[in-house]
């Protein structure tokens, strides 16, 4: 969790709402990602959409592959007679979608409803989030996305296992996640249509504490994220 407070830090430095996370597969980090909406204008860019984009869009180096195409591009130039053959490194989707059925998701805010929707589209494992989300809340505060609705889903007639439920706790490093917000939200928005003068506002550095929370899930894995 602490991974994601700092991608969030990063988000609040470059003038964008301070979300951030990490997804963990196998106790390694395979992506991250922070709330990219204000720099790209496109409210869609959530830190949970640039975490997948950025595991989806990884790719490796193929050698295989580039013998192959080496060999291909060998007998060419021999054919026309362009002489020597430079190498070729061909490159492949490092992982598939289905991997994030065996990731963990780290996130400081809990998911909003869009967000919430993606991952349990992508059927996303678990998910850990620091501060609770009362106005767009997707696993609690507003809908319960993470949780089956009891709606009859046809392909479970013919044997497809289409659950795509996911465990979700929250309230960890809370506190972080609220200060963090709070800076964000006593700055000076330049790209408002009105921009409001903040300059006396002053950080409530005070976050009250949570006397019972239920968690879906006892505590986060014992790792640095």
């Amino acid at each position: 969790m602490g991974e994601a407070v700092a991608m969030a830090q990063v988000a609040l430095e470059n003038s964008e709402t301070p979300v951030g996370c990490v997804l963990v597969y196998q106790e390694q980090v395979i992506g991250r990602g922070m709330n990219d909406t204000n720099r790209s204008f496109n409210g869609t860019r959530h830190a949970e959409f640039m975490a997948i984009n950025q595991v989806l869009t990884q790719m490796q180096l193929c050698n295989e592959d580039a013998d192959s195409m080496n060999r291909s591009r060998l007998e060419t130039n021999q054919i026309e007679g362009n002489g020597d053959v430079k190498d070729q490194i061909s490159a492949k989707r490092k992982y598939s979608p289905e991997i994030l059925s065996q990731c963990t998701l780290y996130v400081t805010v809990e998911p909003c409803i869009m967000c919430a929707s993606l991952l349990r589209q992508f059927g996303i494992w678990r998910v850990f989030f620091g501060a609770w989300n009362d106005k767009f809340g997707g696993t609690g505060s507003v809908l319960r996305i993470h949780k089956s609705n009891g709606a009859v889903i046809k392909e479970i007639e013919v044997g497809i296992d289409r659950n795509y439920d996911f465990e979700v706790s929250g309230g960890w490093m809370r506190e972080e996640a609220i200060l963090l917000l709070r800076r964000f939200y006593v700055q000076e928005n330049n790209r408002a249509p009105e921009p409001r003068d903040k300059g006396k506002r002053v950080i409530n550095l005070v976050v009250e504490k949570i006397e019972t929370v239920e968690y879906s899930i006892e505590r986060p894995p014992n790792m640095s994220s």
